[in-house]
């Protein structure tokens, strides 16, 4: 996989050399194994998503900023903030939240296609997992056609869905158990992909298996591979993915 594994690309002093992608057969089944408990668990101390209203860039809508970490009931915590807003003009939601429940994420994802709202990670801003997910949710408010940018600065990481895994030894129920849970994370993630019409080639980013606390950053040519549009801040000129074929 082409991508970078916890290197933060806003780090002024990037890690030189990647952490070995070797291990033991027992960690590879552990990975697996422990996927059904852990899977869409936020922290004791989690931040629930917080929204508030910022300066919209090109002064013809409303755009409204999103961090924190997602946390269960934040998928009806944005639609009520939304419905405040004026339903005369045009939404950009800009994302900068990284972490929490992906099935809320999903939700607010969801949401925004249904709605129409323009997504965005403004310029150096993190927008991790599962922010990617709510990021192509994305849609023009009168076109209705898939709208969403990244910053060229901004950093769009992602978690597998099986992570978190403790060094032991596992028994085969274990690893099947962990198997299927792994699976229909990834088939759910499959289902809201193909429903918000964006690239199903996002999925080979959650099926990697990494570590707790490891983020696969991409880079801004691998967002366009997967659809997204790349502001380059250097020129101000938007960049658009190619259209698939």
């Amino acid at each position: 996989m082409s991508g970078q594994v916890d290197h933060d690309p806003l780090s002024p002093i990037p890690r030189a050399v990647a952490r070995s992608r070797g291990g033991r057969l027992h960690a590879s089944l552990a990975a697996w194994s422990l996927a059904a408990a852990l899977l869409g668990v936020t922290t004791a101390d989690a931040l629930a998503i917080d929204i508030k209203v910022v300066d919209d860039t090109d002064g013809k809508g409303t755009a409204m900023l999103l961090t924190g970490q997602v946390v269960a009931g934040d998928g009806l915590k944005v639609r009520s903030f939304v419905a405040g807003l004026p339903a005369s003009r045009p939404i950009t939601a800009q994302l900068a939240f990284a972490g929490g429940a992906r099935v809320d994420a999903v939700s607010i994802g969801q949401f925004f296609h249904q709605a129409r709202i323009r997504t965005l990670v403004p310029a150096k801003q993190r927008c991790n997992s599962p922010c990617p997910l709510v990021l192509v949710g994305g849609r023009d408010s009168l076109t209705g056609k898939a709208s969403y940018i990244k910053y060229s600065s901004a950093a769009l990481g992602f978690t597998g869905v099986v992570s978190n895994y403790a060094e032991k030894e596992y028994t085969v129920a274990d690893l099947d158990a962990a198997v299927a849970n792994a699976q229909r994370e990834i088939l759910q993630i499959a289902d809201y992909l193909h429903g918000v019409g964006a690239n199903i080639n996002m999925l080979k980013y959650y099926q990697s298996v990494l570590k707790s606390n490891e983020v696969q950053y991409i880079t801004n040519e691998q967002a366009l591979d997967l659809g997204i549009a790349v502001f380059f801040e250097e020129t101000g000129q938007v960049i658009e993915p190619l259209p698939l074929r």
